[in-house]
């Protein structure tokens, strides 16, 4: 499972953040807008979000379709559990969690399952950068950015281009690997070789897995593909912001409908880049202070704080509980722990670095 000091750093995190969270807003005022909140529009929020799900449900099968086509009815329930999994542990393990479990249902290798998932999160990254790109085109965002910056005590170019290029860089690395496979696994090789025979082996293995995880890369068809499905993911999770921004009365603040949509997709990009970095189980509280300050910085209406931040936690609890819940559902019907996911997935990752040897107990020939 989660060792515990892991599990620790993250929920101390967690309080961490969320103290800062409730220490920076009017508390009574904040109840004062949780309490006259119009909590019915939670119903098209959560509806929009798991409509993201299952477009992320298709981007994945396609992402997986050279290893092994796989309905998407039988994919679902992975990517839901494997969210539920980054609600509820620190560090990101839900990536690990998914592969692990995808391995296991579908008898496929875990170690290229986890390849496309780095794939997917990259994507996203550079998505919600293009978003961001889009917005600034059109709306000042210095303010925005300029605080971003200060929070990280990083001047805001060198904070923006840092970013930029931590994903852009990343994302070129994959394709470098992809389209040349013959001198990646040369490399690998070379540093490979020193080792014990055993180890080695192992990790020769674990060498070719890792490059068939690429090959969706290597097809422009399927890279323009992939990118045409990642912005409906995002835009139908802008839409659950969308509505929750119709809890709190936005509608009434900006001068139209649009300029609220663009708000709430700023929203969706800042906080979503900001808490993918490995932390607190489900970004809690690094999240809830980034969409704050991003919907009153915007120059697009003014928004006060404490109805940002009764607006940015209703919006992750929006996110959060409803995955948990029907996550756990999909566990209990299959007669799966969260326990022994987690720790497979750590196995996984273990082997993936190649910090193990031989296969533990949970682990299958399909690694």
């Amino acid at each position: 499972m989660l060792s515990n000091g892991k599990l620790w750093i993250g929920l101390g995190l967690s309080v961490v953040l969320l103290g800062i969270f409730l220490l920076t807003v009017d508390l009574r005022r904040l109840w004062s807008e949780l309490a006259g909140a119009n909590y019915w529009y939670l119903g098209p929020a959560v509806t929009m979000y798991f409509v993201s799900l299952l477009i992320r449900t298709l981007r994945w099968k396609l992402m997986l379709g050279h290893i092994r086509s796989i309905p998407a009815r039988r994919l679902f329930p992975v990517v839901v559990v494997g969210y539920m999994a980054n609600n509820l542990l620190p560090m990101r393990l839900g990536e690990l969690v998914r592969s692990y479990y995808v391995g296991e249902r579908e008898h496929i290798s875990k170690t290229s399952a986890l390849v496309t998932v780095l794939i997917e999160r990259v994507m996203d990254a550079l998505t919600l950068l293009f978003f961001i790109a889009a917005i600034a085109a059109v709306v000042p965002l210095s303010g925005v950015v300029e605080a971003m910056g200060e929070s990280a005590r990083i001047a805001w170019p060198l904070f923006v281009a840092g970013l930029g290029a931590l994903f852009i860089g990343a994302f070129g690395a994959l394709l470098l690997f992809a389209f040349q496979p013959a001198r990646t696994r040369a490399l690998g090789l070379a540093v490979i070789r020193p080792l014990p025979a055993r180890v080695a082996a192992r990790l020769e293995g674990l060498l070719d897995m890792f490059m068939v995880g690429l090959l969706p890369l290597r097809s422009p068809q399927k890279l323009a593909g992939l990118f045409a499905l990642s912005v409906p993911i995002w835009l139908f999770e802008a839409g659950l912001f969308f509505f929750v921004g119709f809890s709190f009365g936005l509608d009434g603040l900006y001068s139209n409908l649009a300029d609220l949509a663009i708000a709430v997709v700023l929203v969706t990009a800042v906080a979503n880049i900001g808490s993918s970095i490995p932390s607190a189980p489900g970004g809690i509280g690094l999240f809830e202070i980034l969409a704050r300050e991003t919907l009153v910085l915007l120059p697009l209406a003014m928004v006060d704080k404490s109805t940002a931040a009764g607006f940015a936690a209703v919006s992750h609890f929006a996110l959060l509980i409803p995955t948990i819940v029907l996550g756990q559902v999909y566990l209990w019907t299959s007669n799966v722990t969260l326990h022994r996911l987690s720790r497979g997935g750590a196995a996984t990752a273990r082997d993936a670095a190649g910090a193990s040897v031989s296969a533990g107990p949970d682990e299958d020939a399909a690694r």
